[in-house]
């Protein structure tokens, strides 16, 4: 799945109110229809949309009646800058150990693992906060990363070419797509630039260099 794809699909509101409610347990479609006082024709649209996504998926019971829930733990974010527009999409695993102690509520008490799970959303806050940083970092560092390149770029097309390889190493194919630049026209730039040493090539990539 695509990131693009997904925030297509997470941008439905009955989509992320269906997803909402089954991170609290798996539901029947009957379930969620009436807590969200919607059809069940759209609301099947919707979960077969989601299921079809990879995002959930349905089981049986002992009646053979169908319910939802969510396949796996994921995680998506959207970073927004002055220099950047980056959407990530992760999936977190969760480990066995993890798992069989979670499974037998009798291993601890609500409490302990109630206190278990504040000190892990605080450490979570701690590299978040790290992480924002980080980010904050690199944003300044674009900025003159963009300051260079209007100095050095003889026109605009040189300049994107550099914007779109400061995200990475990227072929030639991939650059036409991404500039949406035939590459016979990005062949005669690439040449040019690869003259005045201001970007190279790495294997079948190109890089700044």
């Amino acid at each position: 799945m695509e990131s693009a794809q997904l925030l297509d699909i997470l941008g439905n509101e009955n989509r992320r109110k269906i997803l909402h409610l089954l991170a609290s347990r798996p539901c029947y479609m009957s379930e969620i229809a009436e807590r969200l006082d919607v059809g069940a024709k759209a609301i099947l649209g919707h979960l077969e949309l989601l299921e079809r996504a990879g995002m959930i998926e349905a089981s049986t019971d002992e009646q053979r009646r169908k319910y939802f829930h969510i396949t796996d733990n994921l995680r998506l974010e959207v970073f927004v800058s002055p220099y950047s527009f980056e959407v990530e999409m992760t999936t977190v695993a969760v480990s066995a150990p993890q798992q069989q102690i979670l499974a037998n509520p009798a291993v601890k008490s609500l409490k302990s693992l109630y206190n278990e799970i504040n000190d892990l959303v605080e450490k979570r806050e701690h590299v978040m906060q790290e992480y924002q940083d980080i980010q904050g970092i690199i944003t300044q560092t674009l900025g003159h990363c963009m300051d260079v390149i209007e100095e050095v770029a003889d026109d605009h097309i040189e300049a994107e070419i550099l914007y779109a390889l400061l995200k990475g190493p990227m072929n030639k194919r991939v650059l036409s797509m991404h500039l949406g630049i035939p590459e016979y026209v990005l062949e005669r730039y690439i040449e040019k630039m690869e003259q005045k040493e201001v970007l190279k090539r790495d294997e079948n990539n190109y890089i700044i260099g």
